[in-house]
């Protein structure tokens, strides 16, 4: 039996070899130097619940010689790695817990290069690779790479990449690169094992690993190499705040303390190496941590302020000036209260590409201060410095003029600078030959929307470079470098010469925009001619347009209108394909010529904007705003110049109405709208529409969202009534009267009833405080709602307890039947189809906020109920994503139908889950079933609620699809539910809200 075993080992073993043989034939015979990969696993489903795939990053990195130290810290994270579907792996090692802790597992490792990655986390792909070949090439210690922060499904690079990642550099000393000690980690960075060891780092506490990391700088050269070499995810980000590490003081505690230690260490060293650490300090790892202390609190204050303080004292007067304006208020905000940080940090989210400056007393150019902020800022603090005054080029494509020149368009300006420069322009060529350009000023408005400086206006800093036909540009390649210099500073761009006889024959030459009522799109063109012209999209397309040919010229007249819901309706906002196609129905290929992209066609109800795509030539439809509107600049101008101008109300007839921010005509407004025009009464309505597929009701007009008329109206109105937060500047003036209607019955807990929340839920709750001071009334439909929503709002004013205005139509026994055929029939419904109208509510930790969450499987439902048809109807910040399950005869996306209430009739069953529309549908008396699956997270974890769902459910509570069908199939034995349900959530609605509110509102007017 031995000799057996012993012939079935050395079987084993050749087979071994033979593989890694085979292997190194198809991959070919190099591994390169072995990396040692010490995973930490810790504690809690953030670390351990990602263990197999920060494994997978590591071992897909790239590089095959790599080992993987699972390196546990606890029993949880032990028992976590033990459950690894990696330990079959033998490139994958398992290591006991022991009082050395990760220092054992250093002195485990035996590759050449060690790297740490936490089990939370990821090796971004092709990161080791990239790591090992610069450390093998240059004979530096250690290799640092970008650590990017993912979160919410948004992968960010740390601020400052561009300055540290800008190029690849090797074989530097912090004396050559202090810039390399900026948030010091040792994720991200490959070390030489050698050099580890010889520094004398330590890891026993990971808590302090940035020193470990700092101790290791300091002693070695280092490689600097772009590209993102680790993903750190924010494994916690639905959590509620108070449960997220990032906002605990006790961690917050910790990374202070580490901080200080580095501070000390640096400190040590040399003067000039510590005094640029301040400044990257203060400048890049101190405002996130300060804009964090919102959702921390004061305990998380206490702890920053002092650490701050002393990080400012070191730095001095001098090395202040290197530091940005916004982290030197914020920095100086800390050393007062939670709320003057949040006051900074508000005041730089309002303005995330430059802050509104005036003249200090002594002609400084500084930041005018927030109001409200009670700790006094110096003039050093908030003055524009030279760090601030930051140069933006941007250069277009370089093209032969008509006289065989080149030419190229572009803008240049400094931040925060007063007035406009013409710059210096050349063009290299890759021998670094530099030739001049001749450089006209331009004026662009188009610029401003680059530039996005709301405070200033950079339609001057335009130019044209040109290369006169007889100068030769510095090389005949047709690519060059178009070096743009404004006194010291500069920026370059790579070009390439546009050659018009690129790309496929057809050719479209000319766009223009027919307005009207039917608006169409002109389109010109030459070359090979189509047969049809349509554009295509995500959400709709156009009528296919008959061409008319002329010669080698042709003209198509394509109708920017679509189908929806059995309407025509103007094209929603989006990208569309310009689709050529013979008569056989091919695609044509084809291509714009010339500066047929240059500008954007403007009409009444929309805008055109014609450009390239992936595949060919696109144009985009957009809200119409005209060039002067659209900017940062613009915008910021009509807030302060139109709407602002007027103190009182002068449009004594005009009623603004605004449903969900412009993106529908319906919900309360939209009741209370008709019940105006019903009535024939002298007001002029005016809604808000943001996108060009809203129609308005006849009898009313349109207000482009952010259009110059928009804001007109909104300072003008008499009265302005809305379901949901007006726009943030919104103040209402003297003798105008703001009507809030909400936009449904809270079931999920809103407003100050959330809990603590993070400085965005700061922002937003102050927000809404500083209008609900100024609503005179805000519509109730039962005592619940008057309840909360006082709570919630911390509104104190009145409530017209009417009931719910957009819920009169289900209570209409001769409009409800009518609206029910109407709205079948355009769906193409017939009587014996059994609509199921799915109305999920959005969720927060599903990565995307405006994401349409689909836990019902719709094609199951249709394929296992035969009469089933499904309506979907996601949140209304989904409305412009594009429709799913286009082609589907039994299921329709209603996403954008304009009003739910029809929606509401039109089906025999509802399906949804937290949402608000139980509340409204129960009026029908129709079953409901409520789809589940996630309830926990939900409401322990996301939200909370009102009431126990389960108490008061007005159907079924399910978690599958299959138990949809189910409840489907069985009998309706919910009657009673539905009853004690509406008595509770719905005891005002009686088909005559719309008509109290009115009644309401003129008494006000």
């Amino acid at each position: 039996m031995s000799d057996v075993r012993r012939w079935a080992g050395r079987l084993r073993r050749r087979v071994r070899a033979s593989t890694e043989q085979l292997g190194d034939r198809v991959r070919g015979p190099a591994s390169g130097p072995r990396v040692s990969a010490i995973a930490v696993v810790h504690g809690g489903t953030a670390s351990t619940g990602h263990v197999d795939a920060c494994v997978a990053s590591v071992l897909g990195t790239g590089h095959r010689a790599v080992e993987v130290l699972l390196a546990p810290t606890d029993p949880a994270a032990e028992r976590a790695v033990a459950a690894s579907g990696h330990l079959g792996d033998r490139r994958v090692r398992v290591l006991p817990l022991g009082p050395a802790g990760l220092d054992a597992a250093v002195a485990a490792a035996d590759g050449e290069y060690l790297t740490f990655v936490d089990s939370a986390d990821e090796l971004a792909a092709g990161s080791l690779p990239r790591l090992v070949a610069s450390l093998e090439a240059s004979g530096s210690d250690v290799a640092l790479g970008p650590v990017a922060a993912v979160r919410g499904g948004r992968t960010t690079p740390p601020t400052w990449a561009d300055t540290l990642y800008a190029g690849h550099l090797t074989g530097q000393q912090v004396g050559s690169c202090p810039d390399g000690l900026v948030g010091a980690a040792l994720t991200g960075a490959l070390h030489r094992t050698s050099s580890w060891h010889a520094s004398g780092a330590s890891v026993a506490d990971w808590g302090a690993r940035a020193v470990a990391a700092a101790r290791v700088l300091l002693t070695s050269t280092f490689d600097v190499v772009p590209g993102t070499a680790y993903l750190r995810h924010d494994r916690t980000a639905s959590l509620p705040v108070d449960e997220q590490p990032r906002f605990r003081p006790s961690l917050v505690a910790i990374e202070v303390g580490a901080l200080r230690q580095v501070a000390a260490l640096v400190a040590d060293t040399d003067s000039a190496v510590y005094r640029r650490w301040l400044v990257l300090t203060l400048t890049h790892v101190v405002p996130p941590l300060l804009v964090d202390a919102v959702g921390g609190g004061s305990r998380s204050l206490e702890v920053l302020g002092p650490f701050v303080r002393d990080l400012v004292g070191d730095t001095g007067p001098g090395a202040l000036a290197e530091i940005p304006v916004t982290a030197r208020m914020l920095a100086r905000a800390s050393q007062g209260s939670l709320h003057d940080v949040a006051l900074v940090q508000d005041l730089v989210a309002d303005n995330p590409h430059g802050l509104p400056t005036e003249r200090s007393a002594e002609g400084a150019q500084v930041v005018v201060l927030p109001a409200g902020l009670a700790i006094p800022v110096p003039d050093a603090v908030r003055r524009i410095e030279s760090v601030d005054r930051v140069l933006r080029t941007v250069v277009g494509t370089i093209r032969r003029d008509d006289l065989g020149g080149l030419t190229v368009n572009g803008a240049a300006f400094v931040e925060y600078g007063e007035r406009a420069t013409v710059p210096t322009v050349t063009l290299a060529g890759p021998d670094g030959r530099h030739v001049p350009m001749l450089v006209e000023p331009r004026h662009d408005p188009d610029v401003n929307l680059w530039a996005q400086r709301a405070w200033e206006d950079r339609a001057g800093s335009g130019f044209t470079a040109r290369l006169d036909p007889g100068t030769e540009p510095p090389s005949p390649s047709g690519r060059w470098r178009v070096d743009v210099h404004l006194g010291r500073r500069a920026g370059s761009h790579d070009v390439a010469l546009a050659d018009p006889a690129d790309g496929p024959p057809t050719r479209l030459t000319g766009a223009t925009l027919q307005d009207g009522p039917r608006p169409v799109l002109v389109l010109d063109g030459s070359g090979p001619a189509p047969a049809r012209v349509l554009l295509d999209g995500g959400k709709g397309g156009s009528p296919a347009a008959d061409v008319e040919t002329s010669g080698r010229s042709w003209v198509a007249r394509v109708p920017l209108v679509t189908r929806l819901f059995g309407c025509e309706v103007l094209l929603p906002a989006g990208r569309y394909a310009v689709e050529l196609r013979d008569a056989a129905g091919t695609p044509v290929a084809a291509r714009w010529h010339g500066a047929t992209t240059h500008g954007d066609l403007v009409g009444d109800r929309l805008r055109l904007v014609p450009g390239d795509g992936p595949t060919g030539p696109v144009v985009s439809v957009a809200a119409p705003l005209r060039h002067d509107e659209r900017s940062a600049y613009d915008q910021q101008r009509l807030q302060t110049h139109v709407y602002a101008a007027p103190p009182e109300p002068t449009y004594d007839g005009t009623v603004v109405l605004e449903t969900f921010r412009g993106r529908s005509v319906g919900d309360n407004p939209g009741a209370i709208g008709r019940e105006i025009l019903a009535r024939g009464l002298d007001l002029e309505l005016a809604w808000v529409v943001d996108d060009p597929s809203v129609a308005v009701p006849e009898g009313t007009r349109a207000l482009p969202r952010r259009s110059e008329r928009w804001y007109d109206a909104l300072g003008r109105a008499r009265a302005y009534v809305g379901n949901a937060g007006a726009p943030y500047w919104f103040t209402k003036k003297t003798g105008q009267v703001h009507l809030q209607t909400w936009h449904g019955t809270p079931l999920k807990r809103i407003g100050e009833d959330r809990g603590p929340g993070d400085f965005q839920t700061w922002r937003h709750r102050r927000r809404i405080a500083l209008q609900a001071a100024g609503w005179d009334a805000m519509i109730s439909p039962s005592p619940f709602c008057s309840e909360h929503f006082r709570s919630a709002f911390r509104f104190d004013g009145r409530f017209l307890e009417v009931g719910y205005p957009r819920n009169d139509v289900l209570l209409d026994a001769t409009r409800g039947p009518q609206v029910r055929a109407r709205v079948r029939a355009a769906l193409g419904l017939s009587d014996t189809d059994r609509v199921v109208l799915y109305a999920p509510t959005w969720r927060e930790y599903v990565g995307v906020r405006d994401a349409k969450p689909l836990y019902l499987d719709a094609e199951a439902l249709v394929r296992d109920v035969p009469d089933a048809v499904v309506l979907l109807r996601g949140h209304y910040n989904a409305t412009h994503q594009a429709d799913v399950f286009r082609g589907e005869s039994r299921i329709h996306d209603v996403t954008r139908y304009p009003d739910i209430a029809d929606l509401y009739l039109a089906a025999d069953v509802l399906v949804t889950d937290y949402s608000s529309v139980m509340f409204d549908f129960a009026l029908t008396d129709k079953p409901q079933v409520l789809l589940v699956p996630d309830l926990d997270q939900y409401r322990d974890v996301e939200r909370g609620f009102y009431v126990e769902l389960e108490d008061v459910a007005p159907g079924p509570l399910v978690a599958t699809t299959d138990e949809v069908a189910a409840a489907l199939a069985a009998e309706d034995v919910h009657g009673d539910r539905r009853a004690a349900f509406r008595d509770q959530f719905c005891p005002w609605d009686d088909g005559r809200a719309a008509a109290r509110t009115v009644d309401w509102l003129l008494s006000q007017i």
